[in-house]
């Protein structure tokens, strides 16, 4: 036997010569995949009945699946020790028919192999390991755990690549159009176009035909031979799409270290491709959670748009919906700089985005492919399972869909709003409560194992709807919440005194949006109804508790003589009216002498003016996070307004910016009506560019599935007859032309709109956009268009 040591990078399992093995795709000097025999196994409430469960077998499809062996373990269930049965299996697939055989309460039946054997081994996502084996099989494992230095010479090869296809309908086909070009970058500087006409640039590869070249771009893969492969949207599109022409030229594509091609998976909703003895990352998901997430804020998550958020660079372009017209006409340096551009892109992006998903599979023992196609909810529920298995708890089992139809259908009650009146006011200070859910979710000790029936107030934490927790021991949610919430503190202490272009700076500073994304999280976990740690009653205290520290620090503010302005979730907006700064941060103290251990209330900033308007949707008064505020230092802070929403044009979104601008940095009404009224003479007259006239909304459902008719999904429908893929989750960017009689009719897709309805835009979109703001001080549409008497600002700021 040799003894070696390798970073872990991920695992699957094969079954063969009658056993179960964990594969372990490890890299030392080289990349490879080794091999540990270890049984499936599930766990079963039935000791007394141990002998008997030990001869189970069941004839599955003419094979005979039998129990292997069993054990009696000692692990806690619901906060309780107790003894289970470890049933054993031949493999994997035999844990759900030999579960199913057995008439007792089973559990841990539903984890998946690969995750089964990290869980029991502790295994981290690029964690040393060191071990013992034979050949390509780990006989024993000495260590396992993190070493930065081994990590850092053991660096992972990264390439991006990126296809053209022709596209005469606009969407290609994948039984007719064929693909024209193949680009590749790798971090090692290698770079290059293959394609199949004559090009005059240096970095293209020119090839016989089609299949020639998807071949040469398949043997330069296995020359680069890279860990890690980025693509965007490259598990919906590029990898099928060169499967099925592969398929119909008769061409076999390795793309893998074991020659197999790729293999579709699905993650809940979220669709990806694993490639053989390589990590595939294709960053189109990871950038629609951050999205989702509020870490990027682009309104489209096209390459280019993610590129310029996340760099603020633009990429070179071409209309997609021209290539093939670029092609036929043999303008292929264009279009190959284009090609080249676009995999250089995704390889900067991927580089941007690797160390966050690195250090989120880090901290969740999620392999690295894994975790740029989780949700929150499975990145907390990776992380649960982990220190469940670590504290020798039993895991619970996910909900069945009867279960989980049954929680969804009574919502929790969610958190306490004071809505504002609408209007303008000055000297504003705001207070947020530091992590309010995480924090009272600790402080409260709230976990489905510590809910109890009674106790005394010694003993149990009761919430304001009267359920009732143990103080002690801490809970595996807040135990686990806490340590995050630990060592994000110390992250954030070492950040402040490195330099960011210190080495490490940038490690971990993602370890620490790794933590917060984490711990962000929890809450939503706890109430989500396919949750395995789900509990109604641990859910509602925590947003009961909420309600009960906003509204006692409301209470206490007006005691203290501040008008209470807004109030929200965790904030709380005040007046100082002819208080001052020091009034404020001595309510601030007296708050937090008050508040658990674990619970914060932060001064947020002041701000010096703030607009509050009203939803028109809304019934009762005020506004709901609409607002814009300026900050002591000259920031605007902005909330709820069309400009930070994608359904709204630019040409909108710009008009109220600087309508909200000239209101809050210099109190004019003069200006804010000025800007109006050129905006509106602009589109009379044609002078607004394109790209400033799109809306972009995400359809919510498929165009087919849809009731009633609306721009977007007429725009939708068209696309769609032109062969474009548009389904549920799509964004859809269109443009309010002047051809047709509705405004659905109107609608068009924005590559295709040729001109626009100015009117439309005038009536729909800007002074829909302005008069929320304008309203407040008394003007009324008919002014905007130049047909009644302007109002004075005045008596708002007297």
């Amino acid at each position: 036997m040799v003894r070696r040591k390798a970073v872990f990078l991920d695992a699957d399992y094969v079954y063969r010569n009658k056993r179960t093995y964990a594969r372990l795709l490890v890299k030392g000097k080289k990349t490879t995949r080794l091999y540990y025999a270890y049984d499936p196994y599930f766990l079963c409430d039935a000791v007394e009945k141990e002998a008997d469960i030990a001869k189970i077998a069941v004839n599955k499809g003419g094979e005979l699946v039998r129990v292997k062996r069993v054990e009696i373990v000692e692990k806690a269930l619901r906060g309780e020790n107790k003894k289970l049965l470890k049933v054993y299996c031949d493999k994997p697939a035999d844990v759900v028919v030999l579960r199913q055989a057995i008439p007792f309460k089973c559990y841990e039946h539903g984890i998946h192999y690969s995750r089964r054997f990290m869980l029991d081994f502790n295994i981290m996502p690029f964690s040393v390991l060191e071990y013992e084996r034979e050949g390509r099989e780990i006989k024993k494992f000495l260590k396992i755990g993190e070493n930065e230095k081994l990590e850092a010479e053991v660096p992972l090869r990264k390439l991006a690549f990126d296809i053209e296809t022709y596209n005469p309908l606009g969407a290609p086909r994948e039984k007719k159009d064929p693909v024209v070009m193949v680009s590749y970058a790798s971090d090692s500087g290698k770079k290059g176009v293959f394609t199949y006409k004559e090009n005059g640039k240096k970095f293209v590869h020119l090839c016989k035909d089609e299949k020639t070249m998807l071949a040469d771009f398949d043997a330069k893969l296995a020359e680069i031979d890279p860990d890690i492969i980025y693509g965007y949207n490259s598990s919906n599109f590029d990898l099928p799409y060169i499967k099925a022409r592969a398929d119909i030229l008769k061409l076999h594509l390795n793309l893998g270290r074991d020659g197999k091609g790729f293999r579709p998976v699905r993650k809940g909703m979220i669709n990806g491709a694993k490639i053989g003895g390589r990590i595939h990352l294709d960053i189109y998901p990871p950038m629609r959670f951050f999205g989702f997430i509020g870490l990027v804020k682009a309104q489209e998550f096209t390459l280019e748009k993610m590129y310029e958020e996340m760099t603020g660079k633009k990429k070179k372009m071409v209309k997609r919906l021209n290539i093939w017209e670029i092609w036929d006409k043999g303008e292929l340096d264009e279009l190959a700089e284009y090609s080249l551009g676009d995999s250089e892109v995704t390889l900067e992006l991927g580089e941007e985005i690797l160390p966050l998903l690195t250090e989120l599979s880090k901290l969740t023992r999620m392999p690295l492919f894994d975790t740029s196609l989780a949700t929150s909810g499975q990145l907390v529920e990776s992380l649960l399972m982990q220190e469940s298995q670590l504290r020798n708890e039993v895991i619970p089992s996910k909900p069945s869909e009867a279960e989980a139809q049954e929680r969804q259908e009574n919502p929790i009650e969610g958190a306490f709003v004071k809505l504002p009146e609408p209007g303008i006011y000055e000297n504003i200070a705001v207070f947020d409560f530091r992590g309010l859910y995480p924090s009272i979710i600790i402080s409260y000790n709230i976990d489905p194992t510590s809910l109890v029936k009674d106790g005394g107030e010694e003993d149990v934490f009761t919430s304001p709807l009267g359920a009732k927790f143990r103080k002690k021991p801490q809970a595996l949610i807040p135990h686990t919440l806490g340590r995050l919430l630990d060592l994000r503190a110390g992250i954030k202490k070492d950040l402040k005194k490195l330099d960011k272009a210190a080495p490490g700076y940038k490690k971990l500073y993602a370890r620490s949006h790794a933590l917060k994304i984490l711990a962000n999280s929890f809450y939503g976990y706890l109430g989500y109804a396919r949750s395995r740690w789900y509990n109604r009653s641990c859910a509602e205290s925590v947003t009961a508790w909420g309600r009960k520290h906003i509204l006692d620090a409301a209470a206490k503010a007006e005691e203290n003589g501040f008008r209470v302005l807004y109030a929200d979730t965790d904030s709380l907006f005040l007046i100082l009216g002819d208080k001052k700064k020091s009034d404020a941060l001595a309510f601030l103290d007296g708050i937090n002498k008050n508040l658990p251990e674990k619970m914060e209330l932060e001064l947020e900033n002041f701000y010096s003016r703030g607009v509050f308007v009203s939803k028109k949707q809304e019934k009762e008064k005020g506004a709901k996070k609409k607002y814009a505020m300026l900050a002591e230092d000259g920031s605007i802070k902005i909330r709820g307004f069309e400009l930070v929403r994608r359904d709204w044009s630019n040409v909108a979104k710009d008009a109220q910016y600087r309508v909200l601008e000239a209101i809050l940095r210099e109190g004019s009404k003069e200006k804010a009506v000025a800007i109006v009224k050129d905006t509106i003479e602009r589109l009379k007259g044609g002078k607004v560019p394109m790209e400033d006239l799109t809306i972009y909304t995400q359809l919510t459902k498929k165009p087919e599935d849809y009731d009633i008719m609306s721009p977007e999904l007429a725009a939708a429908k068209k696309a769609r007859a032109r062969g474009m893929p548009l389904e549920k989750g799509s964004v859809v960017s269109y443009v309010i032309t002047k051809s047709g009689k509705t405004i659905s009719e109107k609608a068009e897709t924005a590559d295709y709109a040729k001109d626009y309805d100015p009117d439309y835009y005038i009536n729909n979109q800007v002074l829909p956009a302005v008069m929320k703001i304008l309203k407040e001080l008394g003007y009324s549409e008919d002014e905007m268009k130049n047909k009644g008497k302007q109002k004075n600002l005045g008596h708002f700021f007297e």
